[in-house]
Formats: structure tokens, C-alpha cells, sequence
């Protein structure tokens, strides 16, 4: 049973992950890339300041996947350096190029109250996971399968515990003790765009 569970979970995410919705001017449906909201100057701003460690959210307003995520953000990725993250996606866990990641409608940077060389590990950790397949079950508990926020949750045992082993949602990554915002598109938005 858990078996079919797991397949349907993953045929439903991975269709729904790539239709964007657009309700003006009249109904529409598409699939893939079209349209994103983060632009260069804001890419700019966020490549100048990001540190290994970070952990990077992101929302798509209009892929159907993000209707069926209780939150605001969306998908969660570990900066790793060098222009870098890793993230778990439906295709699995891999290293990505920032500029891909940032191919959304909102970013926010957030920073841990951590040494650097509690960061570096945090990059270690994660790397391990990568070709690990996507859970589409939501659940930490499974070591062969993690999904974004498990992901990002594994890379700083002890740091993180508190955000608990039921499914996570990116928003809870805000509610850290002592964690710091350096960039939200929402804030960037107010003071930029006028």
C-alpha cells in the first residue's frame, strides 16, 4: 500500500509541478518556464551577499504544486559556494547553479546564528545526499528519500531538531531562534520598485 502511496503521490507532484496557472485575462494552463518575477537587479543584490551555509526559499505564484504547499514559501536550498546550492527536487537531490534556483517569483536569504565551521560541515552533509531520489511522501524519517526542507533540516543536526519530524514547510526556517532575514523579495520589492 505504502508503495502505491508513493507512486501516485509522485505522478500527481511531478504533473502539477510543471502546469503554472494564469487566471487573466482569461483562463489558462501552461507547462514549464514562462514567467518570473525575480529580476536581475534583485539576482545581483543576492549574489553579493549570500555566505556558505545560507539557506535560500523561493515561491512560484503560478505552478499548481505551490496551491497544494500550506505556506508562502515554496522550496528551501543550502548555498554550498562557489555560485551553488543543493536542493531536493522531484528528480532528486542535486548541485544546482544559483541563477537556476533564483528562476522564480520570490527569494528570501536566511542565516543561521552559526560558526563557520559548523557551516562548511552543513555543506558536507548535504552533498551526501546528493542522487538521493525526491520523497514524495513527505517524511523524515526515510534516509533514502528527503524532500527540500528535510534536506536543508539534515544539514545542521542539532541546529535545526527544533523545526520537528512531522513534514516541513519552508515558512518554519523564519521561525528559528536567532535566525537572520538579509533579503526578502517582498521587503527588496517595497524599496526597489516604485
Amino acid at each position: 500500500m505504502r508503495k502505491m502511496r508513493y507512486i501516485f503521490s509522485k505522478l500527481i507532484i511531478k504533473l502539477f509541478g510543471d502546469v503554472q496557472f494564469f487566471p487573466a485575462p482569461m483562463f489558462c494552463l501552461f507547462w514549464g518556464d514562462t514567467h518570473y518575477q525575480v529580476k536581475g537587479g534583485e539576482v545581483r543584490e543576492v549574489l553579493n551577499m549570500l555566505e556558505v551555509g545560507d539557506i535560500l526559499v523561493c515561491r512560484f505564484d503560478r505552478y499548481v504544486s505551490s496551491w497544494f504547499i500550506p505556506a508562502f514559501w515554496t522550496h528551501v536550498a543550502l548555498y554550498v559556494g562557489d555560485d551553488k546550492v543543493v536542493h531536493a527536487m522531484t528528480k532528486g537531490v542535486v548541485e544546482d547553479d544559483v541563477l537556476t534556483f533564483m528562476r522564480t517569483d520570490y527569494v528570501a536569504v536566511l542565516r543561521l546564528p552559526v560558526d563557520d565551521h559548523l557551516k562548511d560541515r552543513s555543506v558536507e552533509l548535504v552533498r551526501e545526499f546528493i542522487g538521493k531520489d525526491y520523497d514524495f511522501l513527505f517524511e523524515t524519517t526515510d534516509d533514502e528519500r528527503v524532500y527540500c526542507s528535510e534536506l536543508v533540516k539534515r544539514g545542521y543536526p542539532g541546529v535545526l531538531d527544533d523545526l520537528g519530524s512531522e513534514a516541513i514547510p519552508p515558512d518554519r526556517f523564519f521561525e528559528i531562534e536567532g535566525v537572520k532575514v538579509v533579503h526578502d523579495s517582498r521587503e527588496w520589492r517595497k524599496n526597489h520598485e516604485r
